[in-house]
């Protein structure tokens, strides 16, 4: 007997291996029992594709290292005294009433000298200038894209500066302003262009005016001017993110025109604006054109 019972232990342990591995689970969709599983706030955040958090994620600003809200930085950060901007994800809370959530932290820092943040001067021969946006033909005024139409020069202006002590005149004599026509030509870092792009970038990024009389062989004057090399906006065209340089390119090549036959929406954004739209390429706002 005992032989026995050795002799079927010995053959169960050796069928029961056999058993187990012929047993394979088989899956079984349960619909019915499913259960939503929420992450935890820090692996949601680590889990969604960044480019869906800029997407969705509301903005929160501080400025200099302090909390400011998006008016407060709209008005105060400029294209000439940003320093520099980072952008991260963070959690905060974006008001007393409101718990923790994902948000787009976008940190201004500006010049805290209020001298040096300033726009400054424009740099070149011309102290001051009219634009002219009308013209006179067969006895009745038109309307006609801007264009310079007198100016005065720096050097009679220090000129008349120095008679008065010092003092700058509180009005140009009618005697120191030269009329300019409307045939001049107008250069822009090295690139022709229409007058009316030097009236939209002036206050804004233009360095430099010059104007040359008989610098060109059929003796019409030259509107000659540059723009700032270190603190150059981006150049958004219809939706499409260029620079500069082929902005000014598609100007001499006329892809486009400033005449109304080619209407067009010229607009500038501001630093804090172009940030949220197009990140820190933003830092110095962005030059917006719009055929319409």
């Amino acid at each position: 007997m005992k032989i026995f019972f050795r002799s079927l232990l010995a053959v169960l342990s050796l069928s029961a291996p056999l058993v187990v591995l012929s047993q394979q689970p088989e899956a079984v969709l349960r619909f019915d029992a499913v259960q939503r599983e929420e992450l935890t706030d820090e692996a949601a955040l680590f889990s969604v594709a960044d480019t869906t958090i800029v997407a969705t994620l509301p903005f929160a600003c501080k400025l200099n290292r302090r909390r400011a809200t998006e008016a407060e930085v709209y008005d105060a950060v400029t294209l000439w005294n940003v320093r520099r901007v980072r952008v991260k994800n963070r959690r905060m809370r974006l008001s007393d009433t409101t718990r923790r959530e994902k948000v787009r932290l976008l940190k201004f820092f500006i010049e805290c000298n209020r001298k040096k943040g300033v726009r400054p001067h424009l740099l070149g021969n011309v102290a001051g200038y009219r634009w002219s946006s009308f013209v006179r033909e067969n006895g009745r005024w038109h309307e006609a894209p801007p264009s310079i139409g007198a100016y005065v020069l720096r050097q009679e202006i220090d000129s008349l500066c120095a008679t008065l002590g010092g003092r700058m005149p509180t009005h140009v004599p009618d005697e120191l302003w030269h009329e300019l026509p409307r045939s001049v030509r107008y250069v822009l870092d090295g690139t022709a262009v229409h007058g009316a792009l030097f009236q939209f970038i002036d206050g804004l990024i233009l360095r430099t005016l010059d104007i040359v009389r008989d610098a060109t062989d059929d003796g019409r004057p030259l509107v000659v001017g540059t723009t700032y090399p270190d603190r150059v906006p981006l150049v958004v065209f219809d939706g499409a993110l260029t620079d500069i340089g082929t902005w000014l390119d598609m100007c001499s090549a006329d892809l486009f025109s400033f005449t109304s036959e080619v209407p067009m929406r010229y607009y500038y954004m501001l630093p804090l604006e172009a940030v949220e739209c197009f990140g820190p390429r933003g830092l110095y706002g962005a030059i917006c054109v719009e055929t319409l």
